[in-house]
């Protein structure tokens, strides 16, 4: 992170602004992708979490890496999106966004196998969105983003074990909340799919 730009984008200037978010981008895409699973829905949250950083530059303290705390803002205004979804259409916590679709790898499934892919696509965001922040936070970096455990830790400001953990942690919750599913069990082609985390 270039510290001069940051300085002055927490002034207002918009150019060092779009400099210093440049390289972050991507990040902040992917967090919004692995987040809401819909390119639309991504694009709507990547927009907002723009706008929460420009606005909550000012109060950055420096007290963490930059990007952690882009990171953080993004999954914040992810979460906020899918609260405020999920209250919106009435759904349990385990039958969330059904428009939330994946397009699968295969390009001429049925429409009845699509359907079914999209909707277990659905449930399975609809479990990690229900997990502990920590949790959630340590799977979506380390089984979607593909980081390491060490350069999650990084990210998260804590220890690799303490990663290691989290992540543990999260896989036997989403076991217990999708326990009986088929569709979503490990060796089920939408885990596979959702841990090669590709839009």
């Amino acid at each position: 992170m270039d510290e001069r730009l940051l300085r002055q984008a927490q002034a207002g200037d918009p150019e060092a602004f779009e400099a210093l978010m440049g390289g972050l981008e991507a990040l902040v895409w992917r967090v919004c992708w692995h987040y809401t699973g819909s390119r639309e829905d991504a694009s709507d949250c990547g927009q907002e979490t723009m706008i929460r950083i420009w606005r909550g530059l000012p109060s950055f303290r420096f007290d963490c890496a930059f990007e952690s705390w882009v990171y953080r803002v993004a999954a914040n205004c992810c979460m906020d999106f899918l609260r405020q979804r999920k209250k919106e259409s009435g759904v349990s916590s385990l039958e969330p966004l059904r428009e939330q679709g994946f397009d699968p790898p295969d390009p001429s499934p049925g429409v009845e196998a699509q359907v079914l892919r999209q909707d277990a696509h659905a449930r399975l965001r609809g479990a990690i969105a229900d997990l502990p922040e920590e949790q959630r936070d340590a799977l979506v970096l380390t089984q979607l983003e593909g980081k390491s455990y060490a350069d999650a830790a990084i990210l998260l400001q804590v220890n690799e074990g303490t990663v290691k953990s989290r992540v543990n942690r999260a896989r036997s919750r989403l076991r217990e909340l999708l326990a009986g599913d088929r569709e979503l069990s490990p060796d089920s082609p939408v885990q596979k799919e959702e841990r090669r985390g590709k839009p």
